[in-house]
């Protein structure tokens, strides 16, 4: 019987053929690591086009002589494309195989991005967006999946916030170059890299990765593709015996459940602090470049201002992640929001320069950014395992209402002559609220014991 091991004297027991035990042994392979390399490129380019359009904004209000709040339908396209496809197209991967679904969604995604270049109209890109957002939705989904299921139990919480660190790195270095491709190639260079930069990594998915093992077992139990793959994991391994086991327990549930006396307070509270989160983040990822070109910054300097609010996320998502390994999950949670609560605040009511904006932006990206980063972890920690997937769906879900709403309430608000200082002011308000609800609810947001053997819970 194969056996997996977090040390030479903590063994993980697998029943006898159990697909997870040549993924859990201890030696990660070749195949697990093009699987990881594959999922991060993935992501990595979903945050680069996530916010591609944001970038290009302050261009094309010029040479297309509009006003900001004519990009606000185009701004929330991609993220009403993203629950499209998160919710309607990225469960095929179900039923057609993860590695295709990836495929088809950097193919979707750099045609898209290419397509925005055809016409040049507010409404036309607006459309383009739409399908963009839906290869994000797809190949985000997806992409977490596949590295999931190729993840050894010890590791996949730390994999997995590490691969998702990939997508405000993708937004980080897109805003860190933009200066050069706009000054090389104009706002179009934003688009040609957003459009073939999918399509040559859809291709580099297509021959390096390969399909889930566990998916292949369950669907198609006769493919030759087990016997590669199993053969690439454990060399000895008879992929005959392989069985996948399924935990009736793990049913998804209704919403009702959440909603139940025992966890209304934590979802309504962990509902409230999602959508506002997510509000917060993408009203400036949306907004951002433009409201520090009308905070009179240079256009160089207004780009690189967005990227400080990813490099926050970055570093905030991994550091959130550590505490919730360790069951520090309030804490954490507290120190996040408080971060960007104390950065609102700050460029608000504090005469500032360039570099300190940048500083302040930084904590404002380390507890917006950051959290949404985290909050699936944290629905997994906080609930019951038949619970689990209800909540992540519907956490994905409201964390999408806020995302969409942010647009066009901040080109509303550029619309109406607000300065970028006070758009950033009012933020204070919806993260203020979610530290206040957390607080009031603090009792809710103590976790049970991590499994960490398992792979349950970080």
């Amino acid at each position: 019987m194969l056996t997996a091991t977090m040390d030479a004297a903590t063994p993980i027991p697998r029943p006898p053929g159990d697909v997870d035990a040549p993924i859990d042994l201890p030696r990660v392979t070749g195949l697990q690591l093009r699987v990881f390399i594959a999922c991060a490129l993935v992501l990595f380019c979903d945050g680069y086009d996530m916010q591609s359009l944001a970038l290009a904004v302050p261009s094309l209000i010029t040479q297309f002589g509009v006003t900001a709040n004519d990009f606000s339908l185009a701004l929330s396209a991609s993220l009403f494309g993203m629950a499209i496809g998160g919710a309607v197209f990225a469960p095929l991967g179900d039923r057609i195989g993860r590695k295709p679904m990836l495929v088809a969604a950097m193919i979707c995604l750099g045609a898209s991005t290419l397509g925005a270049l055809l016409i040049p109209s507010t409404l036309w890109i607006a459309l383009c967006r739409l399908f963009t957002g839906i290869g994000l939705g797809i190949a985000g989904v997806n992409a977490a999946a596949l590295s999931g299921e190729y993840a050894p139990a010890r590791w996949r919480f730390l994999i997995m916030t590490v691969l998702t660190c990939f997508v405000p790195l993708g937004a980080f270095l897109g805003a860190m170059t933009a200066p050069a491709i706009i000054d090389a190639l104009t706002w179009r260079g934003i688009f040609y890299v957003g459009g073939f930069g999918p399509i040559l990594i859809g291709c580099i998915a297509l021959l390096l990765t390969a399909e889930s093992l566990k998916w292949l077992l369950l669907r198609r139990p006769a493919d030759p593709r087990i016997a590669v793959i199993a053969r690439q994991l454990a060399p000895t391994l008879d992929p005959a015996e392989l069985t996948v086991s399924t935990d009736q327990g793990a049913t998804r549930q209704s919403v009702f459940g959440l909603l139940m006396p025992a966890h209304r307070i934590r979802t309504l509270v962990v509902w409230l602090s999602v959508g506002s989160g997510a509000f917060s983040l993408y009203l400036m990822m949306s907004w951002l470049p433009t409201m520090l070109k009308e905070a009179h910054w240079s256009s160089a300097d207004a780009l690189r201002g967005t990227a400080a609010v990813q490099l926050g996320g970055i570093f905030s998502s991994l550091l959130m992640a550590w505490a919730i390994d360790r069951r520090k999950l309030l804490p954490a949670v507290l120190c996040g929001y408080g971060c960007a609560l104390l950065a609102f605040l700050a460029i608000g009511l504090l005469p500032g320069s360039v570099l300190g904006w940048q500083m302040l932006l930084v904590l404002a990206g380390a507890g917006t950014s950051g959290m949404q980063a985290v909050w699936m972890a944290i629905a997994v920690v906080l609930y019951p395992l038949e619970l689990r997937a209800t909540s992540a769906g519907w956490l994905s879900c409201v964390s999408r209402i806020g995302a969409v709403a942010a647009p066009f309430a901040g080109g509303a608000a550029l619309a109406a002559g607000v300065e970028p200082r006070h758009m950033l002011l009012g933020l204070v308000v919806p993260v203020g609220i979610s530290i206040l609800a957390i607080l009031l609810a603090r009792r809710h947001f103590v976790p049970p014991p991590a499994v960490i053997l398992t792979g349950e819970a970080p």
